[in-house]
């Protein structure tokens, strides 16, 4: 093989894309540029890739990469014509010309029909890692970013229960999703994949763990969460067993968090029956003082045996209090979430029979589906997550005597700088928040707000200052975390808050 001179590489590659619109011609020249930069020194006798049924050139990635980087614009300009040179590709049979044709496919808009049937064909008629990697990732590139929900649907089919030969291909597809950085809509993949990870079948063993350490890069609360969810209510004895050899390959904190479940359990003596009750129960306090004593007692508990009689006493002060009404507790999660996130799911194990229901459609038909849910009850506790959080402060700001505390998790409370003056009849300020079609005065109701100082989806400072105008009862904290407040979450002491 020659060596790699990037001038003349670059002129080559150039050269070739001249023969675009001409795929005879262009198959020709690209054969000898393969050929001209054979590394004969790794050639095997049979000219077959490792592990694949692909005759090979062994040809440098860099020289891929560069008539990769030649064709794209090409190609995104005219796909019909990427399309029918993507079809001759494959047919050529090497590994080379099928990447190459995997890349085209990437390259077309995910509208054209006939795309999923070629890379649902190419995909049951490659054996080739490389190129089914291709063909899951590379080939999926615009339908990820401008079809998320068609790509999604893509990989439910492809995770449907009674197609265990195709789940492989969709923890596959999955992977560059999770690992884009600008991707946040996690709950869906966390729905999709649960199931799979709970049948655990040891054919996609290596598939799985690849999914968990991406999906822990990407959300390690949510990943801890929703494995520790399954091998706590899973009845499928393998799925602890898969997990357990499957561990070592986990990032240490995440093997550490669920070491305890993954061990064989054996069983529990019972606690005494006094601890039991009194540690369930939860209770509103009525100032500092009471929210002293809470963390006190909590830490009264776990006290040696002799310091017993001053935490029953203790304990016993705090009976006074009213216990909690779950029930009146409500959670309205963000616009492309659902009752099945991360946040809903934790709220609703750490308070049981606290409400997360599910919102669709428009802001106005989510209000619509929000008001019977409340009706004309009072003392509501209210958590709303972004737009969630624009849900909340609307009905509260519209029915301030049936909250009782309202808290807001990186809200987006955006307001359109031409809607806000304060009402000559009234001396009340209205402000009118983007997207809701509501125009709200200021309300008593105590609120609390949790913003990161790392969101890049709803600003922390506009919010700020639309929350210090709407609220005369404010506490607003500002967190070093993200827009979906993975660190914070765990961090905050939820009854305290909700109390």
């Amino acid at each position: 093989m020659p060596a790699i001179d990037l001038a003349r590489l670059r002129k080559q590659a150039s050269r070739l894309v001249d023969f675009f619109f001409l795929p005879d011609e262009f198959m020709k020249h690209l054969r000898e540029m393969l050929e001209f930069y054979v590394n004969r020194t790794l050639r095997t006798k049979e000219n077959v890739a490792p592990g694949s049924n692909l005759k090979t050139y062994r040809t440098p990635p860099a020289v891929l990469t560069q008539i990769e980087n030649e064709l794209r614009m090409t190609a995104e300009a005219n796909p019909e014509f990427a399309l029918d040179l993507a079809d001759m590709l494959w047919d050529e049979g090497s590994l080379e010309t099928c990447l190459l044709a995997a890349f085209l496919l990437g390259r077309i808009p995910p509208q054209e029909e006939r795309l999923l049937p070629r890379l649902t064909l190419w995909t049951q008629q490659v054996r080739d890692p490389d190129v089914r990697y291709a063909l899951l990732s590379t080939s999926l590139t615009r339908m990820r970013k401008e079809s998320p929900s068609q790509f999604l649907a893509l990989v439910r089919e492809y995770l449907h229960p009674a197609r265990m030969r195709s789940w492989s291909n969709g923890l596959q597809a999955l992977l560059p999703m999770i690992a884009d950085a600008n991707y946040e809509n996690l709950p869906p993949i966390f729905d999709m994949v649960e199931p799979i990870i709970e049948e655990a079948p040891s054919t996609v063993q290596n598939d799985l763990t690849e999914l968990i350490i991406a999906l822990y890069r990407a959300s390690a609360n949510e990943t801890i969460f929703l494995l520790k969810h399954i091998l706590q209510n899973t009845e499928n004895p393998m799925t602890a067993i898969t997990l357990r050899r499957m561990s070592s390959g986990f990032p240490p904190p995440l093997e550490k968090e669920l070491r305890g479940l993954l061990r064989p359990q054996q069983p529990a003596a019972p606690k005494p029956m006094e601890m039991d009750n009194l540690a369930d129960e939860i209770f509103v306090t009525e100032d500092v003082e009471s929210i002293d004593a809470t963390l006190k007692k909590k830490d009264v508990r776990k006290t040696k045996p002799e310091s017993a009689g001053t935490e029953k006493k203790t304990l016993s002060r705090k009976k006074k209090g009213t216990k909690m009404d779950n029930s009146k507790i409500i959670y309205l999660h963000g616009l492309e979430s659902s009752s099945q996130s991360g946040k809903a799911r934790q709220f609703a194990e750490k308070f049981p029979g606290m409400l997360t229901p599910d919102f669709t459609g428009t802001f106005e038909e989510r209000m619509a589906q929000l008001l019977p849910i409340l009706g004309d009850k009072k003392d509501w506790t209210i958590i709303g997550s972004s737009y969630g959080g624009l849900m909340g402060t609307v009905f509260t700001c519209e029915h301030p005597d049936q909250v009782r505390k309202l808290i807001l998790l990186a809200p987006a409370l955006l307001r359109d700088p031409s809607g806000e003056h304060s009402d000559p009849a009234t001396g009340e300020y209205l402000i009118y928040l983007k997207g809701s079609g509501y125009r709200l005065q200021t309300v008593s109701v105590p609120a609390i707000v949790v913003h990161g100082t790392e969101d890049d989806v709803v600003p922390l400072e506009p919010v700020r200052e639309t929350a210090q105008k709407l609220f005369t009862n404010l506490t607003y904290h500002v967190v070093n975390d993200g827009h979906r407040l993975h660190k914070a979450f765990d961090e905050l002491d939820w009854e305290i808050i909700l109390a």
